[in-house]
């Protein structure tokens, strides 16, 4: 199974239309805006791949773009282990889709740390 398919499957779980990976990100230039959505291992691979939202051509209006950049500020929080900061910027944004995601996960790693060699990368477990 290829990236992309993997990809087109963690649409459903960030309830998003589409997630590519950083090298899509990087070819696109400035042409579009995007939002980093996560470090993830897919299924098959063990290392993880920055993936993204696309969020619409650069220079046109994107309704969720003020969410979308408080999602990626949640996600930096979460990459440094400041679970409570996290879930303050996303518990502002519960209509935002990947922000649901997010909190709910840094709820839980709030009940149960991880264990000191946690890298942030997110193990996906569904095709």
């Amino acid at each position: 199974m290829n990236l992309a398919s993997r990809l087109e499957g963690l649409c459903k779980q960030y309830e998003v239309d589409a997630i590519v990976s950083q090298p899509v990100v990087d070819a696109a230039g400035d042409e579009f805006l995007f939002r980093r959505l996560d470090c993830v291992a897919v299924k098959g691979r063990s290392e993880g791949v920055r993936v993204y939202e696309i969020l619409g051509v650069a220079g046109s209006e994107v309704a969720n773009l003020r969410s979308a950049r408080a999602y990626e500020a949640a996600l930096e929080a979460y990459a440094s282990r400041d679970f409570a900061g996290a879930i303050s910027l996303l518990a502002q944004h519960p209509d935002d889709g990947p922000a649901r995601v997010l909190l709910a996960r840094c709820r839980e790693l709030v009940e149960r740390p991880p264990p000191p060699h946690w890298t942030g990368v997110y193990v996906a477990i569904a095709k």
